[in-house]
Protein backbone atom coordinates (compact mmCIF):
# COMPACT_ATOMS: atom_id res chain seq x y z
CA UNK A 1 0.00 0.00 0.00
CA UNK A 2 1.59 3.38 -1.12
CA UNK A 3 1.13 5.95 1.46
CA UNK A 4 2.79 9.22 1.46
CA UNK A 5 3.56 9.85 5.69
CA UNK A 6 6.88 8.09 7.17
CA UNK A 7 5.34 5.55 9.63
CA UNK A 8 7.24 4.49 12.77
CA UNK A 9 8.18 0.39 12.85
CA UNK A 10 8.38 -1.99 15.34
CA UNK A 11 10.54 -5.56 14.70
CA UNK A 12 8.07 -8.79 15.84
CA UNK A 13 9.76 -12.22 15.76
CA UNK A 14 6.79 -13.73 16.70
CA UNK A 15 2.65 -13.38 17.05
CA UNK A 16 3.19 -12.69 20.60
CA UNK A 17 5.62 -9.93 20.34
CA UNK A 18 3.66 -8.58 17.19
CA UNK A 19 0.46 -8.18 19.72
CA UNK A 20 2.74 -6.51 22.25
CA UNK A 21 4.15 -4.35 19.56
CA UNK A 22 0.52 -3.45 18.99
CA UNK A 23 -0.46 -3.12 22.33
CA UNK A 24 2.30 -0.02 22.99
CA UNK A 25 0.92 1.50 19.17
CA UNK A 26 -2.48 1.53 20.88
CA UNK A 27 -1.64 2.97 23.96
CA UNK A 28 0.72 5.80 22.33
CA UNK A 29 -2.10 6.66 20.44
CA UNK A 30 -4.14 6.96 23.72
CA UNK A 31 -6.74 4.49 22.45
CA UNK A 32 -8.72 1.56 24.35
CA UNK A 33 -9.03 -1.88 23.37
CA UNK A 34 -13.05 -1.18 22.34
CA UNK A 35 -11.91 2.20 20.20
CA UNK A 36 -9.61 0.37 18.10
CA UNK A 37 -12.11 -2.34 17.82
CA UNK A 38 -14.56 0.22 16.25
CA UNK A 39 -11.71 1.98 14.38
CA UNK A 40 -11.12 -0.90 12.57
CA UNK A 41 -14.35 -2.72 12.96
CA UNK A 42 -13.75 -6.03 14.78
CA UNK A 43 -14.42 -6.43 18.80
CA UNK A 44 -12.59 -5.61 21.91
CA UNK A 45 -12.43 -9.58 22.81
CA UNK A 46 -10.77 -9.65 18.64
CA UNK A 47 -8.27 -7.06 20.56
CA UNK A 48 -7.74 -8.63 22.99
CA UNK A 49 -6.59 -11.94 21.09
CA UNK A 50 -4.87 -9.83 18.85
CA UNK A 51 -2.29 -8.33 21.56
CA UNK A 52 -1.86 -11.60 23.23
CA UNK A 53 -0.92 -13.22 20.15
CA UNK A 54 -3.58 -15.56 19.81
CA UNK A 55 -5.12 -16.57 16.28
CA UNK A 56 -6.96 -13.46 14.63
CA UNK A 57 -7.37 -12.87 11.01
CA UNK A 58 -4.44 -12.04 8.71
CA UNK A 59 -6.99 -8.84 8.06
CA UNK A 60 -7.39 -8.05 11.33
CA UNK A 61 -3.81 -7.77 12.21
CA UNK A 62 -2.81 -5.42 9.58
CA UNK A 63 -5.82 -3.09 9.93
CA UNK A 64 -5.26 -2.78 13.14
CA UNK A 65 -1.53 -1.94 12.25
CA UNK A 66 -2.83 0.40 9.79
CA UNK A 67 -4.54 1.78 11.98
CA UNK A 68 -2.37 2.46 14.85
CA UNK A 69 -0.04 4.38 11.91
CA UNK A 70 2.54 0.90 11.72
CA UNK A 71 3.85 -0.56 8.75
CA UNK A 72 4.73 -4.39 8.03
CA UNK A 73 7.37 -5.85 6.19
CA UNK A 74 7.80 -9.56 5.97
CA UNK A 75 11.49 -10.47 5.63
CA UNK A 76 12.69 -13.65 5.45
CA UNK A 77 14.82 -15.05 9.13
CA UNK A 78 18.19 -14.94 7.24
CA UNK A 79 18.25 -12.00 5.68
CA UNK A 80 20.48 -9.07 5.74
CA UNK A 81 18.44 -5.96 6.44
CA UNK A 82 19.87 -2.54 7.45
CA UNK A 83 16.66 -0.05 8.10
CA UNK A 84 17.16 3.30 7.75
CA UNK A 85 15.52 6.79 9.18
Amino acid sequence: MEHSQETDFFRAFDAKSFGAALRSARKERELTQQELGAIIRASRHTIVRLERGENVALETAIAAARALERDIALIPRFSRLDVKR
